[in-house]
């Protein structure tokens, strides 16, 4: 300040004054951790800057209330590690308060902060981007912060922009803005209108703004406390409403000795932190006339003011205009762009002006700690009636982005919005994507912050209550948390009616792998592998057994590959999982699955070629090598899309949470999943799409001959699939949720799909004789027809009623034979026909050359002919289809797969 003039020896005391003064203001709070011990409770510790630290930080209750149940405080994106909290098991989104910046909208703030946290496990922050930490009620230090903005509806916006998710930003950012007084009524209307804002309830207290004055100036100056009063002589209120002075302008412009040396108002001069306050340790406050107040000479009789200490303009004040407009020359002299002051301005000029017992008058509010401070004092706020509210006025009243114009035309606003302020509720304003992200959350991860603070309300009796806990505890930042958490403690069943039904949620961790049912999987799971095993090695030693050769004893080998990586699989099915046992599941029941019923597919579909074939008298000629090159093919195909699965969103160990049926317990499993679900959609579509190729493949060929192929046993094992995986379809839609009885199931029901398959396909063909191919084919010559079977069984079926019709049949074949011979009689004429076809030649032949002919009785003669056809006609069938799959199943075991020859010539009579 070079305008100013001290003198060198006065500037060196100053200087020496201001350092012994910081000395003694900057001494310790503490030495140890006992001092602080002492003063605060247990909790508190002597921090390395020799002040306490904040005994609640790790939790309000657990220090006030210690019951079991009042443990530490949960976590919050404050904290860096668990020393002072816990993390919290149920998975809800942060929230985030503004404090706003004056002290009972801080007790809002910590009261939802408090509530939320160590009731229903919610994060929460306070405040606003950098200063968010330091505002928390769980703060290290005992500090009481006030945030930089009153109202921060572009934190709120930013909110919306992103979701909810304030953690994505360094930018203020909230959810919550818990005061907000009806000055801003027209601001949040349109907020409210843009989308921004979901709901504007009461918060239960009753708002009182206006112009108040202590009550020694209201004794002493009555005309005061109305408008009519104050608008009658601008000369006497310039000269009773002083301008309060700075304890530097103090010291540089009114002290005789520049504060060299103490005097009644200040004890020395100021430290640099100091200069601009109004009231202090070490300075009591001045009010002095200043130009503005100088009434003297015609150019200033007109302008001359009294003052009034204004309010920031992001306040709901209306103080400019409500002055002007009623002609009250009063006029605030602050250094904000409406000349309006600081809150702990504020609170300091209404301490200097109660010190020194000077007047003044200062617009504020109610309720307040200054009020509760000075209530029944001679300082008490007393109010000063300006004309009576209405709702013409309440509409004409300026915006809040007029009120803080810089031009000052724009902020007096409209003569008819100058009444009174008229109490009323005050509201809360909560961000639309508090709302959206709750109503998006799943039932299990449903967060009660959205409910509790919709519902969330205190009266003014209740807040006074904190008020008078926090003055009378010398108004600190300990005095704070001590009266919010002690009011806390003492209206817990008042809180709990705020929270929403189901709530407090009861968690729960379920790891049943050790119990027995899990056990009994792994032994079931471990039977079907073994199983898988000891059948492949029974295969191996009979492959040349006739019974597999003709079931390709090949397709066999492929078919126990696949069951034995299905097996594998579900032995991990019965174990807990980790990412590698994760990915491994899906790997081995989709290639398993893949190798075992592709070939099936394939053998059936053969098979339903070869009766296709043999009804047209074809041949059919399977290519083995095009056969393996299919399956080749198509468990390439599963295995690209397995290798791109677990590339991009592998299978991993993921916590799932289940809401048990009391819809207030919370279940927490450790199951597979990936991020996405349709990898594993997909995977169940590939399984459902084999087997159900496999089930109409096996339906298809429900009614071929046993005799020539295994049609009933490989429909069985498809059928069985087929039921398996329907129930493991099932299984997954019911326990989606329930991991944990997810995979045991599919344990059991894979191991169990694995006993059955193989009993049923495998169990009979190791159980039968080893005969070699070719005795099989020794004993199959000479052997009665299928057909001729089937047509003595027809009539041996005919009915009693007719008893002229009967028959009998004998048979007779060599090895070398190659003609067949029937004998038919008629009863009613006492004669016998005998027909006989021969392979050389189509010419009948006489009985007498057959060893035992073969002789029916018929009643007539059309009978004997429709028989002969009808015999005629199966044979040649049976002969073609038995010749068909002889080269193909034979040959291909035999030979390698070159044609057998055959006597065959067209008429049926080759292999018998």
């Amino acid at each position: 300040h070079e305008h100013y003039r001290i003198p060198a020896m006065s500037k060196v005391l100053v200087v020496l004054i201001g350092i012994l003064h910081f000395v003694a203001s900057a001494s310790a709070e503490c030495l140890t951790d006992t001092d602080c011990m002492e003063g605060y409770g247990a909790g508190s510790t002597c921090l390395p800057s020799g002040q306490c630290s904040n005994p609640f930080i790790d939790g309000c209750l657990k220090r006030i209330d210690p019951k079991p149940e009042h443990s530490k405080r949960h976590c919050n994106s404050d904290d860096t590690d668990e020393t002072n909290c816990r993390v919290s098991p149920f998975n809800y989104p942060e929230i985030r308060v503004h404090n706003q910046n004056w002290v009972v909208a801080i007790f809002f703030s910590w009261i939802i902060q408090v509530s939320l946290m160590e009731l229903l496990d919610v994060p929460v922050t306070i405040g606003l981007g950098d200063d968010s930490m330091k505002s928390s009620f769980y703060y290290i230090e005992n500090a009481m912060p006030y945030s930089k903005s009153s109202y921060a509806w572009d934190a709120l916006q930013k909110a919306n922009e992103l979701g909810g998710n304030c953690l994505l930003t360094d930018e203020d950012c909230a959810h919550v803005i818990p005061d907000v007084w009806l000055g801003q009524q027209k601001k949040y209307d349109q907020e409210y209108a843009d989308g921004q804002l979901d709901y504007l309830g009461g918060n239960g207290q009753v708002g009182k703004v206006g112009w108040y004055i202590p009550k020694f100036t209201a004794r002493r100056h009555p005309f005061s406390i109305t408008h009519m009063g104050l608008s009658q002589d601008r000369h006497r209120l310039a000269e009773v409403f002083k301008r309060p002075t700075t304890w530097a302008d103090y010291c540089h412009e009114v002290s005789a000795s520049n504060c060299s040396s103490p005097d009644e108002v200040a004890a020395s001069y100021p430290l640099e932190a100091n200069m601009g306050k109004y009231f202090g340790d070490g300075f009591i406050g001045h009010f002095r006339a200043t130009e503005e107040n100088n009434c003297t000479g015609a150019a200033n009789n007109d302008t001359c003011t009294g003052h009034i200490v204004g309010a920031p303009c992001s306040w709901s004040t209306f103080l400019e205009s409500q002055a002007y407009w009623n002609n009250i020359a009063l006029a605030s002299s602050g250094n904000l762009v409406n000349r309006g002051y600081t809150y702990s301005e504020m609170i300091q000029i209404w301490n200097a002006a109660n010190a020194t017992k000077s007047d003044v008058m200062m617009w504020w509010y109610e309720p307040d700690a200054l009020l509760e401070q000075y209530k029944s004092s001679d300082a008490e706020f007393t109010k000063v009636y300006l004309p009576s509210p209405s709702l013409q006025c309440l509409e004409a009243r300026a915006a809040p982005d007029d009120r803080c114009d810089t031009n000052p035309i724009v902020r007096l606003g409209d003569e008819d919005g100058s009444c009174d302020n008229h109490p009323h509720v005050t509201k809360k304003a909560i961000a639309r994507s508090l709302r959206d992200s709750a109503l998006m959350e799943s039932a299990e991860d449903q967060s009660p912050a959205y409910s509790f603070i919709r519902n969330f309300a205190i009266d003014d009796l209740e807040i006074s209550t904190i008020l008078q806990h926090f003055v009378a505890n010398g108004g600190t930042g300990y005095a704070a948390r001590e009266a919010v958490c002690a009011w806390i403690a003492n209206n817990t069943d008042a809180l709990q009616s705020f929270i929403p039904p189901n709530h407090p949620r009861v968690f729960q961790s379920r790891d049943d792998n050790g119990e027995a049912v899990s056990v009994v999987a792994r032994f079931v799971a471990g039977l079907a592998l073994v199983y898988v095993l000891v059948s492949s090695a029974i295969t191996f030693k009979k492959r040349k057994a006739a019974v597999f050769v003709y079931s390709q004893v090949q397709f066999i080998f492929v078919v126990l590959f696949g069951l034995f990586l299905v097996a594998i699989g579900a032995v991990l099915y019965a174990f807990e999982p980790n990412d590698t046992i994760c990915m491994l599941r899906v790997w081995l029941v989709s290639l398993g699955y893949t190798f075992e019923l592709v070939p099936l597919i394939i053998k059936v579909t053969a098979l339903n070629r070869v009766m296709s074939a043999s009804r047209r008298m074809r041949r059919v000629k399977i290519n083995l090598t095009q056969l393996y090159s299919s399956v080749l093919a198509l468990s390439g195909i599963v295995a690209v899309y397995l290798i791109v699965w677990t590339a991009v969103d592998p299978s991993k160990v993921t916590e799932v949470v289940r809401l048990e049926d009391d819809s207030v317990t919370i279940t927490s499993q450790y199951g597979c999943r990936s991020e996405s679900g349709y990898w594993r959609t997909a995977f169940n579509l590939w399984d459902g799409i084999l087997v159900l190729w496999c089930s109409t493949l096996a339906f298809q060929s429900r009614n071929t001959k046993e005799e020539f192929n295994e049609s009933k046993s490989l429909g069985m094992m498809i059928y069985s699939h087929f039921v398996f995986s329907i129930l493991r379809m099932i299984v997954s839609e019911i326990f989606e949720e329930d991991v944990y009885t997810n995979s045991l199931a599919n344990s059991y029901l894979l191991s169990l799909d694995i006993i059955v398959g193989v009993t049923v396909y495998l169990l009979p063909k190791m159980v039968m004789p080893s005969h070699s191919v070719r005795s099989v084919k020794k004993l199959q010559t000479g052997t009665l027809s299928t057909a001729t079977r089937e047509m003595e069984e027809e009539t041996k079926r005919t009915p009693s009623s007719m008893p002229s019709y009967h028959s009998t049949f004998s048979t007779h074949s060599q090895e070398n034979s190659n003609s067949n011979h029937f004998s038919v009689e008629d009863s009613s004429e006492s004669s016998v026909h005998h027909w006989t076809k021969s392979c050389d030649s189509d010419k009948p032949i006489s009985s007498s050359s057959l060893a035992g002919p073969r002789k029916v009785k018929f009643k007539t003669d059309v009978d004997n002919n429709e028989l002969q056809e009808k015999l005629m006609q199966k044979d040649k069938e049976l002969e073609a289809l038995k010749l068909v799959v002889r080269e193909m199943v034979v040959g291909s075991a035999l030979g390698g797969g070159e044609d057998n020859k055959s006597s065959d010539n067209g008429s049926g009579c080759g292999h018998t």
